[in-house]
């Protein structure tokens, strides 16, 4: 299955072989932990509390 292959606009160099295989996605099972109230998930950007990482804070010096 070649999804490029209706493509009339791309140059040769730029064709695809027929058997390439773009992607795979591993996505591992979470369990569910419940979930923030919602004031809080819009403050933190994720409903999910086991899904909530936030970046270090740095200093500025």
């Amino acid at each position: 299955m070649n999804p490029m292959k209706d493509c009339k606009h791309m140059d040769d160099k730029y064709t695809l072989p027929g058997n390439i295989q773009f992607a795979r996605a591993y996505v591992p099972i979470q369990p569910y932990t419940g979930t923030f109230p919602l004031d809080e998930a819009l403050r933190k950007g994720t409903l999910f509390p086991n899904l909530y990482i936030p970046y270090p804070i740095k200093s500025l010096e």
